[in-house]
């Protein structure tokens, strides 16, 4: 780990309320201090942290001041987070086959998305629109507990002419109230889960939305294959309740595998 990036509280790059959880919770297990705050760390960079290069933030910044492409924009800011990067050899049949799954005379009713532990992949919004000449997204919620992927969002969402809707949040604490129609969930079932066992299916339940995509990694960030596709699906197939979700589709890329469901009304 490297601890520099958050040796400050007072200027951390995540929102204080998720960084005061992490403290208070550290707090019930160490009587040091320093003990406390280097465990609150720990926690922090594998929530968020780990998927970030080295100056990728002063990057996409300067990527977005000089913004000419909105597509080609796009792909070069998704690959300035290990997440979303892992994603650009297939992001157009990624996007194209979480709305293929949806039936066809439902696209033109899909106009609001809300994204969840949203990193960079608001950047993705061109190949969004593009997975079907029917989608006319009006306004995108986005969701993450990094402070400047947040102003970065908001700064492309303004480009784009969408209104400004990211927010940073702890969702392990809190929970969108908003009604939406199609919800992301990409790859940040297994970080709830590290934070609070259960919290993904009841982040699921609780949200107001018609249809999800939920996605698993495949492999680590190092590459590895250590069997977690098949823990994955079990797992999610396994704790996802069926009276209240209809598995619409389900597909495995290169090292992503990925769930379109329906919310049963």
């Amino acid at each position: 780990m490297s601890p520099a990036k958050y040796a400050n509280p007072n200027e951390l790059t995540v929102c204080r309320s998720f960084w005061e959880r992490l403290y208070a919770e550290q707090s019930s297990k160490y009587k040091k201090d320093k003990d406390i705050i280097k465990a609150a760390k720990r926690r922090l960079h594998q929530a968020y942290g780990a998927f970030y290069k080295k100056d990728n933030i002063k990057a996409a910044k300067a990527l977005l001041e000089r913004c000419e492409d909105p597509q080609r924009l796009s792909e070069q800011l998704l690959g300035l987070c290990i997440s979303s990067g892992e994603r650009a050899g297939f992001v157009a049949e990624f996007y194209e086959f979480i709305f293929g799954a949806i039936p066809r005379e439902k696209i033109k009713k899909i106009e609001t998305i809300m994204d969840l532990g949203c990193g960079l992949n608001p950047f993705a919004f061109p190949f969004v629109e593009g997975a079907d000449k029917n989608i006319q997204i009006k306004a995108y919620y986005a969701y993450d507990i990094g402070v400047e992927l947040i102003f970065l969002a908001n700064r492309y969402f303004a480009l784009l002419g969408l209104p400004q809707c990211a927010e940073c949040m702890d969702l392990i604490a809190e929970l969108p109230t908003k009604a939406v129609d199609l919800v992301f969930m990409f790859k940040v079932f297994p970080i709830l889960e590290n934070c609070k066992k259960g919290r993904g299916f009841e982040i699921l339940e609780n949200l107001n939305f018609t249809y999800a995509a939920v996605s698993f990694p495949t492999k680590t960030l190092c590459g590895k294959d250590i069997n977690m596709e098949k823990n994955y699906a079990a797992f999610f197939e396994g704790g996802l309740r069926r009276d209240k979700f209809e598995l619409l589709g389900k597909k495995t890329f290169a090292n992503e595998l990925v769930y379109v469901l329906e919310k049963k009304q």
